[in-house]
């Protein structure tokens, strides 16, 4: 016996093991309260950048998606619709 006719497969969507280390997040303000947002005034990003390995699972996600580029010349990361 199969599925009903138009019911797709549903399978959990395969997530990397460098993103659980989010699950122990504490409670942080993103926007601090009666405040405009200002990202270097963020907890949870100072979170993250606190947590190297989310840092490098984020900028692998960036080149294996072809988004940013690596110049070995200069050592540097472009995004690739970047335009001096």
């Amino acid at each position: 016996m199969g599925r009903p006719k138009g019911v797709k497969n549903k399978s959990p969507k395969k997530r990397s093991k460098k993103l659980l280390v989010a699950k122990m997040m504490p409670p942080l303000y993103h926007t601090l309260p009666n405040q405009e947002f200002e990202a270097e005034k963020s907890e949870v990003y100072k979170w993250i950048v606190e947590h190297p390995d989310l840092l490098r699972w984020l900028m692998e996600q960036l080149r294996s998606a072809g988004y940013i580029t690596y110049d070995p010349e200069t050592g540097k990361w472009t995004g690739v619709d970047y335009e001096d």
